[in-house]
């Protein structure tokens, strides 16, 4: 024999792979961003659909402080608070719940112009009765002041 020593072949193992998947890991990470992305940057409405043509005032100022009740009628009359409907009965409970944890509460009003007044004043009158001590409206700022 000239050297050589005869073996047999190696055997190389066949690779079962199974049926080849998609890692989700990565795809889930680009949803979580993009989920992030969209809370971070959409912009809330603060009234969803409820549109309030306000009045004019030339003596308009600028309220600061806490954060006040806002309640809203529309020119149907309707009282709105955080954007579902409410009743008078209701801005009463509202306006009592905050003035207990808070005696100082003023509630402000957003008033269609062409709102019945007769609903301004019911909305100003249960909310004196449930103890509000400060009302105010929200009006826009005179063109010609």
């Amino acid at each position: 024999m000239n050297g050589f020593h005869r073996t047999s072949p190696i055997e190389i193992p066949k690779l079962r792979a199974g049926k080849p998947e998609i890692s989700m890991a990565p795809l889930i990470d680009v949803v979580f961003l993009l989920l992030i992305f969209f809370v971070a940057t959409t912009i809330f409405p603060h009234n969803r659909g409820l549109v309030i043509e306000r009045a004019t005032a030339n003596s308009a100022e600028t309220l600061s402080g806490k954060q006040p009740l806002e309640f809203a009628v529309d020119k149907e009359g309707n009282i709105h608070y955080q954007n579902r409907r409410i009743t008078l009965n209701e801005v009463s409970i509202v306006v009592n719940d905050k003035v207990a944890r808070d005696p100082d509460s003023r509630v402000l009003l957003e008033v269609d112009r062409r709102a019945p007044t007769e609903t301004l004043i019911r909305v100003m009158d249960a909310s004196k009765r449930a103890g509000a001590r400060q009302i105010a409206l929200i009006t826009d700022i005179s063109p010609d002041h």
